[in-house]
C-alpha cells in the first residue's frame, strides 16, 4: 500500500484513541446493575488489544518508512529516521546556548554560581555573550532545517509492503 508519513502518524493516533478508550472504559464492565446493557469485558478487551495490535503494525510500518525515505540537510543525506532522532537533541542545544546568552536571574535572590565569596575572586566567563548568541543561531538554523526537511518528508508516498488499508480508519 502507498502512504505518507502523515498518513502514517494519523492513523496511530486514531488507533491510540481508541485503545485508550477501550482502556478507560474496562473497569466499568465488570460490573453491571439488573437491566443495566453493557458491553462485555472480553468484547471491550478485544477492541484494545486491536488497536494495540494495529498500533504496532503501524508503528511498524512508519519505522519502515523514516528508513525508506531521504532528507537532504545541509548538504548531506541521511534517513528520515536520522533527521527525526536528531531535531530534539539539536532544539536542546538551542536552548542551551539561548540560557547561556541570557541567564535568569534567581527569583530566591541567592548567589550566582560564579560568586562563592563575596570577599573572593569572580569567576569569568569563558565564552562572550556574543559568542552564545552566534552558537544559539546556528543551532536555530540547523533545528528549522531539520524540521522543514521531515516536513517535506512526511509528505513523500511511498509504497510499504503488507501494509494493511483497515488499518487506516
Amino acid at each position: 500500500m502507498k502512504t505518507t508519513g502523515y498518513a502514517l502518524r494519523e492513523a496511530i493516533k486514531q488507533q491510540e484513541l481508541l485503545r485508550e478508550t477501550a482502556a478507560r472504559s474496562f473497569n466499568t464492565t465488570l460490573k453491571v446493575f439488573p437491566g443495566e446493557d453493557k458491553d462485555s469485558p472480553t468484547a471491550v478487551m478485544d477492541a484494545m488489544l486491536r488497536a494495540e495490535t494495529a498500533i504496532a503494525r503501524l508503528q511498524t510500518a512508519q519505522m519502515r518508512y523514516n528508513l525508506m525515505v531521504t532528507v537532504q540537510v545541509d548538504g548531506s543525506k541521511s534517513p528520515l529516521a536520522v533527521a527525526v532522532k536528531l531535531v530534539g537533541g539539536v532544539a536542546r542545544a538551542e536552548k542551551m546556548w539561548r540560557s547561556a546568552a541570557a541567564p535568569k536571574e534567581d527569583r530566591y535572590g541567592y548567589r550566582n554560581d560564579d560568586e562563592r565569596d563575596p570577599n573572593q575572586v569572580r569567576a569569568s566567563a569563558t565564552i562572550s555573550t556574543q559568542e552564545t548568541l552566534k552558537h544559539a543561531t546556528v543551532m536555530a538554523k540547523r533545528s528549522a532545517a531539520l524540521r522543514q526537511a521531515i516536513a517535506v518528508a512526511n509528505a513523500t508516498e511511498v509504497e510499504i509492503e503488507d501494509l494493511e488499508p483497515s488499518l487506516f480508519l
